[in-house]
């Protein structure tokens, strides 16, 4: 089996007509060498963050599976015979004086007819008051578009009883400072109101904040948590609760007990404690863990503490399972951001087929941050190139994902930056030239996944982007179709 890494330069993406033109030659020479000489291909990529590209890239599907489990009850109308549905239908009805609180991580209008429907349901058999606080996960400030759309036709099917109470990014949640204060808001009531939704979109617009970058705001008055309140996770991420319950439980805002807030779950969420769930999660068929363990290899994955367990989650199709031939290391630190660093977490690493290393621009503030990144990247790029040459390993170089978003230049003139729609794919291996091959149009992140497995080892079966050219010997004496 042959060893590949595969560089990924996450936010980077080809700079779309408009965009205030970021990449240059002199910026990343190294990237630039290796893409002029090796093989290069840029794939339509539509991903603006790493969680629905990591599924596209394992998985090759670009919805969670959930979806269409949810989509399939609803039509057949099972939902409302759940037993866990009944179960808290039951809870609710023995006081009416509690609060039931859905938790949301909305990512589509999809998860709004859902969610709606699932509440509606519930609103129908029980007089207590409902609280939907929306976890916003979007990337793109475009999307707040249908955001309001949907808040309109949630407050208008919802009725009287069922009110959004908070509203927050889905950032905040992985900031230990922002998490409190959104924890805050759902225990106190204290902080940023706006009642009217149109308002809040327009001035979240105009500042440029993308929707999972939202400061926590409350919609409506009356939804802080008080003793004996229900709490459902209508989820679709990997939620950690313990985080949600140790807050609630070492706050200092206001006293209450919080062992007596009752937890529940559309699917299994992380949990010291098992919370009651409703479904199972649907589990893919193809993976990226199933596929190593086809050709008898293994993985290590080079990212941020925060991601690893996500990534994990996808790689594994859809589960939590912890596998030896999938094995992460935390970047917090720097390693990978070091060269010296770099080749000795390379060379520590001789078990394993493939090495993916994560780095992010899209974290970048102003212009002149973002070109450091890409710089300071460049030259690790030049470092595992080499490394790469010297031991006759396969190297990928792409991007999960890009981004959009408007930046200030160094002159502090506002520019807009559009790093979305293609990212692109760079292939370095001695077997591997353009005399020979080609990439196929329409690839596909999970295209690219195939073609690095492939260039593991023969054994796997599926081809991936590349394509072998056809000569003009092997044309004129292809055999003529039979019949």
């Amino acid at each position: 089996m042959k060893k590949n890494i595969l560089m990924l330069i996450n936010g980077f993406g080809i700079e779309r007509n408009g965009s205030y033109s970021v990449y240059s030659n002199d910026l990343m020479p190294n990237f630039e060498a290796i893409r002029s000489t090796k093989i290069f291909k840029p794939i339509v990529n539509e991903f603006l963050d790493y969680k629905s590209a990591y599924r596209n890239f394992s998985m090759g599907i670009d919805d969670p599976l959930t979806y269409n489990l949810i989509e399939n009850n609803i039509y057949k109308v099972e939902f409302p015979e759940n037993p866990l549905m009944k179960y808290i239908i039951q809870e609710l009805n023995k006081n009416d004086k509690i609060k039931f609180h859905v938790f949301c991580y909305w990512d589509s209008q999809r998860t709004v007819e859902q969610i709606a429907t699932y509440i509606k349901e519930i609103q129908s058999k029980v007089p207590n008051k409902i609280f939907l606080h929306i976890i916003l996960c979007q990337k793109s400030i475009n999307d707040y578009k249908y955001i309001e759309r949907s808040f309109t036709t949630l407050n208008y099917e919802l009725g009287v009883n069922v009110k959004v109470g908070l509203v927050t990014g889905e950032d905040n949640l992985s900031d230990n400072l922002q998490f409190k204060d959104v924890m805050k808001t759902f225990i106190t009531e204290y902080g940023e109101k706006y009642k009217d939704l149109g308002k809040k979109v327009e001035t979240q617009t105009q500042m440029k904040i993308p929707p999972s970058k939202t400061r926590t705001f409350a919609v409506s008055y009356g939804f802080g948590i008080t003793e004996g309140d229900k709490v459902m996770f209508f989820n679709y991420s990997n939620v950690d609760v313990n985080r949600f319950k140790k807050e609630l439980a070492e706050q200092k805002f206001r006293k209450f007990d919080s062992s007596t807030i009752q937890y529940f779950s559309l699917f299994p969420v992380k949990c010291d404690e098992q919370v009651p769930f409703m479904y199972n999660y649907a589990i893919a068929s193809t993976y990226t863990l199933n596929a190593l363990k086809s050709i008898k290899a293994k993985c290590i994955v080079f990212d941020l503490k925060e991601k690893c367990p996500f990534i994990n989650y996808y790689l594994t199709g859809l589960k939590n399972d912890i596998d030896p031939d999938l094995k992460y290391v935390p970047t917090d630190e720097g390693i990978i951001d070091n060269k010296e660093l770099l080749v000795q977490n390379l060379e520590a690493q001789a078990d394993k087929n493939l090495i993916i290393l994560n780095y992010d621009i899209s974290t970048a503030n102003t212009i002149e941050e973002l070109k450091a990144k890409l710089k300071a990247i460049d030259e690790l790029v030049g470092v595992v190139s080499n490394y790469c040459t010297q031991r006759k390993y396969g190297l990928f170089i792409s991007s999960l994902y890009g981004f959009e978003r408007d930046m200030y230049n160094e002159k502090h003139e506002l520019c807009h930056i559009n790093f979305s729609g293609k990212v692109p794919v760079v292939i370095s291996d001695e077997g591997i030239v353009s005399t020979n091959y080609t990439v196929m149009e329409g690839g596909t992140l999970h295209d690219l996944a195939d073609t690095i497995l492939k260039n593991i080892s023969s054994d796997y079966k599926e081809d991936g982007l590349l394509k072998k050219k056809s000569t003009l010997f092997s044309f004129l004496y292809k055999k003529p179709k039979k019949g």
